[in-house]
């Protein structure tokens, strides 16, 4: 049994339309001044944020970057025996949720058409494809099977254990994209055995897909800023056990829009934790928006493993592709598209970084 870790970062969720650390302050400006009645407390954050413009005359400092921001606001409450503002963590937390998108069934009314292979994660849209790729970290598979005695379609989705890879996901947003995934498919689809990410508890049989949200999560309400401070944050330690435990048993590891920032050194020390206790690995993948080729740099920086690889390309173009290779597997199939195996991400992965 193979076992891959996929470690997402921020360009995971961004095609979705979910702010980034450089674009974070923008985007909680337009919400803001979408309704400056419902967020009139966002004025103390940017009354805080713009406090902090004395530093530059005397330090460089970014203070349009998010992380910069919380990194200096975090630093002043830990020295004063505290955490992190509240309002700033539900700052972070509202904007997170407001640039969710929702997932909607196909119909409220239930039921598929023909083509249900489609809108196996409600209605379709280009970012679909996303959501099929989070399809095959969970090993589903969706079965159309035979009708109810009153006519109707009966659509069910289970775990695919006969797969021989299992993975694991390290998480460095906040956001619910994963989540949404596991909604959609309870909402649309018969299930007895739950399709959802195990995320308290390192299962050693890795049966479930593991979901460690390292830096917290929006409906928890646990949001740690990613910054050099986790460790005051004990709330957060059992996630990156989990984390540590994963990666001691992971063969393949797969960066998908994390940049590597420098200022996230929790990462850096956590992989070469575990790489110490490492049984086997075999690969380790990059997959990230380089436009200037400095996140390359970081990463053949820390990086010394021969079976090492970085690929300049957007998420979008990996998921896509990906979801193309089932609807050709579907539409080829001698029984069409009664049954929807999500279980290509390994050979499809391989080929895509193997194209230039």
């Amino acid at each position: 049994m193979e076992k891959v870790t996929y470690i997402l970062g921020a360009g995971f969720s961004a095609p979705l339309g979910l702010p980034v650390m450089s674009n974070f302050l923008f985007k909680s400006k337009d919400m803001y001044f979408s309704d400056t009645e419902k967020y009139d407390y966002f004025n103390g954050i940017f009354d805080s944020i713009n406090k902090l413009s004395v530093i530059k005359n005397f330090y460089e400092s970014d203070l349009f970057n998010i992380e910069e921001i919380l990194s200096i606001t975090e630093m002043l409450s830990f020295l004063d025996g505290e955490e992190l503002n509240k309002d700033f963590k539900r700052y972070i937390s509202e904007v997170i949720k407001y640039y969710t998108p929702e997932v909607k069934p196909y119909s409220e009314n239930g039921g598929f058409p023909g083509n249900w292979d489609d809108f196996i994660f409600g209605n379709s849209s280009i970012e679909s494809g996303l959501y099929y790729l989070i399809g095959h970290f969970l090993r589903a598979s969706f079965q159309e099977t035979s009708n109810n005695s009153d006519g109707t379609r009966i659509f069910k989705a289970t775990i695919d254990n006969a797969n021989d890879v299992r993975y694991s996901i390290l998480s460095l947003n906040y956001d619910s994209v994963l989540e949404n995934a596991t909604d959609i498919i309870s909402k649309q689809f018969e299930t007895s055995d739950e399709i959802l990410f195990n995320k308290t508890e390192y299962d050693p049989s890795w049966r479930k897909t593991h979901l460690m949200k390292l830096h917290g999560c929006v409906h928890t309400g646990n949001i740690v800023p990613p910054t050099w401070a986790k460790g005051t944050n004990t709330g957060i330690v059992p996630i990156w056990k989990n984390a540590f435990e994963i990666l001691k048993e992971t063969n393949h590891i797969r960066f998908v829009g994390y940049s590597l920032p420098n200022a996230d050194s929790y990462i850096k020390y956590l992989l070469k934790s575990a790489v110490l206790e490492s049984k086997h690995l075999k690969s380790i993948d990059v997959l990230c928006m380089d436009n200037n080729g400095s996140v390359r740099e970081r990463y053949e920086q820390f990086f010394e493993f021969n079976f090492f690889r970085f690929k300049n390309v957007d998420v979008m173009d990996y998921a896509s592709g990906l979801k193309k290779k089932i609807k050709d597997k579907s539409r080829n199939s001698p029984h069409g598209n009664k049954k929807i195996n999500l279980n290509m991400l390994e050979k499809y992965h391989n080929d895509f970084m193997l194209t230039p």
